[in-house]
């Protein structure tokens, strides 16, 4: 669905610049930082990020613990998707020490980081939508955050720092349970998906602030190391 962006309308107004503080934001949103923002309207015409008003040292709490120990650590880097902030960190030893894992535990990580990542998009999606005017979608994509939270528990007891695997595998093997509840899941999801994008772009209001809010060149993009679907809307293919 094609909608035409309402700042194509403005392009042709002189008029000074805005200048907005945005933050520094809150301790309780993890990992506050300023943003002094040049703004037409909603129109960000350029950005300068401050960023270092927490800094919670967790390259020196690394140091000083067993490695298995800084794997809860790294749940808090994004407890959106913590099971990825596991992994990365246990991929990470796991080269230097050159230990390579059984196939199964692979694929047990790869199923897990994958729950992982629809769970913080969909976070993400809901997120924007409330703040956009799209409310409907934020309970619709959370009741399938829970889903996944749900299977979360059945591999480690936990739902958002997950503290999910050990370095050489995997801490314990699927439950039926879980087995279960990911066939379920895999089965019912992309319809549901399919609801999801539906209640988005078909919302005149979120399509109308999100589009041209904030564009940047695919060149700049790839400089700047975005990936995923920062990258793909800035024109890459990614």
């Amino acid at each position: 669905m094609q909608v035409q962006s309402y700042f194509s309308s403005l392009d042709n107004l002189d008029g000074e610049l805005a200048t907005l503080n945005l933050g520094p934001t809150h301790p309780a949103t993890h990992g506050i930082f300023q943003n002094v923002l040049k703004m037409d309207g909603e129109k960000i015409h350029s950005a300068e990020p401050t960023i270092g008003y927490i800094h919670r040292a967790f390259e020196k709490l690394a140091e000083h613990r067993p490695y298995n120990q800084v794997t809860p650590i790294t749940d808090r880097l994004n407890y959106c998707s913590s099971p990825i902030n596991n992994m990365g960190w246990h991929m990470t030893v796991e080269k230097l020490i050159g230990c390579e894992l059984p196939k199964r535990a692979q694929y047990m990580r790869v199923i897990v980081m994958e729950l992982a990542r629809i769970a913080d998009h969909l976070v993400c999606n809901a997120v924007i939508g409330v703040d956009t005017g799209a409310l409907t979608g934020f309970t619709y994509m959370f009741q399938e955050r829970e889903r996944i939270y749900e299977m979360f528990e059945e591999v480690c007891g936990s739902r958002l720092t997950t503290n999910i695997g050990r370095i050489g595998g995997m801490e314990r093997d699927f439950t039926p349970v879980f087995h279960a509840k990911l066939k379920d899941f895999l089965k019912t999801f992309p319809a549901r998906f399919e609801e999801f994008n539906d209640l988005l772009e078909r919302n005149r209001i979120f399509m109308d602030r999100c589009i041209g809010a904030g564009p940047i060149a695919g060149e700049r993009a790839l400089e700047y190391g975005f990936t995923g679907p920062n990258l793909r809307a800035a024109g890459v293919d990614y």
